[in-house]
Parts: C-alpha cells; sequence; structure tokens
C-alpha cells in the first residue's frame, strides 16, 4: 500500500511537470488510474487481514469492486513497463 501511494504521489508531480504534451499527460494519467484501482483491491484486503472485514463480506466486496471496475473498463489493469 506504501508504495503505490508512492507511486501515485510522483504521477501526480510528474503530471504537473509535463503539462501540455497530450501523449505524456495521457500515459500518466492511465498510470495514475491503474494505481487508484490497484489501491482500492490493496485497502480491502488490508481491511481483511486486519480483521475489519469477515471472509464472507470480503469476498462479497472483492466481487462488487471487481464486478464495477470490469463494468467502468478498468479491468484488467493496463500493462505497465516498469
Amino acid at each position: 500500500m506504501h508504495r503505490v501511494g508512492h507511486e501515485q504521489d510522483d504521477v501526480l508531480g510528474t503530471l504537473q511537470l509535463v503539462r501540455g504534451d497530450d501523449l505524456l499527460e495521457d500515459r500518466l494519467f492511465e498510470q495514475l488510474v491503474d494505481l487508484l484501482v490497484e489501491g482500492l483491491f490493496l485497502d480491502l484486503r488490508h481491511q481483511y487481514t486486519a480483521g475489519e472485514l469477515a471472509r464472507e463480506a470480503y469476498v462479497d466486496e472483492l466481487s462488487a469492486l471487481s464486478g464495477l471496475c470490469r463494468g467502468a473498463g478498468l479491468l484488467p489493469l493496463s500493462r505497465r513497463d516498469t
């Protein structure tokens, strides 16, 4: 979760630096969306492993989140070249 948060901050900062370059802005925006989606799944897993969600609730939430993301065209995540 820490890594994803740090990467989100980096992308947001870089977006400001490349303002006006449509190609770079689009690529960074896609990366930011991927990171935000990844963060949602990581947060859900953290809630489960921390005992904040029971197994059944976790599975239900995971299924709902997956369905919403697929419906919005956000899954599968785009491939990042790292």
